[in-house]
């Protein structure tokens, strides 16, 4: 084999790899920036959903199959699942934006709504504590999702455990201090 023969068949084995190489290095960032935008991702054994998310918190809040949840999302559901989650979700944050509040005597709860800080200030201040400050967040993050996907395929039941978690927060909010 002569050199020439020899570089041919390099040129050849690496073509493929660093094609892929340098298109990774160019487009891995758009990419990325496109994964909260997401509904599911699958590779090989790896798949996040809504569902599965939010049946993990509600396990993780304990809330029990039957419990009676009394939230006026409940009343929405059977319109609109995308819907109900947003109610939920305002119902969660109005709460929580009133309990920071309260705590600077205060009954403006402008400056705490919209606030990415807001469950990090209410742990803080110990009204709830880390497993809940991680529900309040994962709430946050689905909600935001969810109102940035075009087409909706979200289940009764998985809207149903969005309310029952974000009430369960509510409540624990409520009624702590």
């Amino acid at each position: 084999m002569d050199i020439y023969t020899f570089i041919v068949e390099l040129v050849k084995v690496l073509a493929w790899p660093v094609t892929i190489g340098i298109g990774f290095i160019f487009l891995h960032k758009p990419f990325i920036s496109l994964i909260p935008f997401m509904r599911k991702l699958k590779f090989k054994e790896l798949e996040m959903e809504f569902s599965q998310q939010i049946q993990a918190m509600k396990l993780e809040a304990d809330i029990e199959e039957n419990s009676e949840v009394t939230s006026p999302a409940m009343d929405i559901l059977s319109f609109s699942t995308r819907a109900a989650v947003m109610e939920a979700w305002i119902e969660l944050e109005t709460v929580a934006a009133s309990k920071a509040a309260s705590f600077w005597s205060s009954s403006d709860t402008s400056l705490f709504r919209n606030n990415v800080r807001l469950g990090n200030y209410l742990h803080q201040c110990n009204v709830i504590d880390e497993n809940q400050l991680k529900s309040f967040n994962e709430l946050r993050k689905l909600r935001n999702e969810l109102a940035h996907i075009e087409e909706v395929n979200l289940t009764d039941s998985d809207a149903k455990a969005y309310i029952e978690v974000a009430a369960n927060l509510v409540q624990h909010i409520k009624h702590n201090h």
